[in-house]
């Protein structure tokens, strides 16, 4: 398949001095659609938080690895990825589309690079892109209603997104999702634990030019999202012990992370 053409005019230039946040994680996993001062940003990170770019990859995995799940195994057919940031092969439709043809996924954010990026590389009908903030819960359901049978199963994908907001910003959005889904839906979601490495590396980050604030969560904190939803086994663990396959990396332990399913 050919690569596709993205659109960058209108987009911020390579010498703005600003770091994404969206740009950052894509070069931590090894993407290429960054630029040279967020490698330097992984660079400052990675000197105080050694492993960062491997706890990033096992973040990407571990997604992999949950959608592949929900569809292959759950039954679900319905994706919608809050804080989607860009593209990175194989991305969540590729992996549910073999295992559900009919599969719908929507991807979400509010990030021009991402907006432009994920426009050039979406699959429709299998695919979508909602430019807007994950905040506006209004918003996303209603482009969800309009592509997904809420009467069916969805499942709401939070990939290392979740430390970009406090916990009463987090818990009120994911409440709202949550709240006309079908039972049987999923919540998934990875999150950094504050270790001392993790909370060296949040300042780091969190200091350059244009970077949003990250705060790591601890595991109780983390639990807390999956109130009065049942743990898919293995319950909440490091990222690499969550149902590991051949490509999984074993890292030290920086993530967690976990995926519930609401009762009927």
């Amino acid at each position: 398949m050919a690569e596709p053409t993205v659109d960058h005019s209108g987009l911020p230039s390579a010498d703005d001095g600003e770091v994404s946040s969206a740009r950052f994680w894509n070069a931590a996993q090894g993407g290429k659609d960054n630029y040279e001062r967020d490698r330097q940003a992984v660079e400052a990170v990675e000197k105080v938080a050694p492993g960062i770019s491997a706890d990033a990859r096992s973040a990407r995995q571990f997604l992999r690895r949950t959608v592949g799940w929900a569809a292959a195994e759950a039954g679900v057919t319905q994706f919608l990825d809050l804080g989607a940031g860009l593209p990175l092969a194989p991305d969540i439709h590729h992996i549910v589309g073999r295992h559900q043809p009919d599969a719908r996924v929507l991807y979400v954010d509010s990030d021009p690079v991402v907006l432009a990026h994920q426009s050039a590389y979406q699959d429709p009908p299998l695919s979508g892109y909602i430019d807007t903030d994950m905040r506006d819960t209004d918003t996303v359901l209603a482009h969800a209603a309009e592509r997904f049978d809420l009467a069916k199963p969805v499942m709401l994908t939070f990939s290392s997104v979740l430390g970009h907001f406090s916990d009463d910003e987090a818990h009120a959005f994911i409440g709202r999702l949550l709240a006309p889904l079908a039972p049987g839906s999923c919540l998934m979601l990875s999150h950094d634990i504050p270790t001392p490495t993790i909370i060296a590396a949040c300042e780091v980050y969190s200091a350059a030019p244009g970077a949003l604030p990250y705060q790591p969560r601890t595991i109780e904190q983390l639990q807390a999202f999956f109130e009065g939803m049942d743990l898919v086994e293995p319950g909440l663990v490091p990222l690499f012990e969550w149902r590991p396959d051949e490509a999984t990396e074993v890292t030290e332990v920086m993530g967690y992370g976990a995926v519930g399913r609401t009762r009927a």
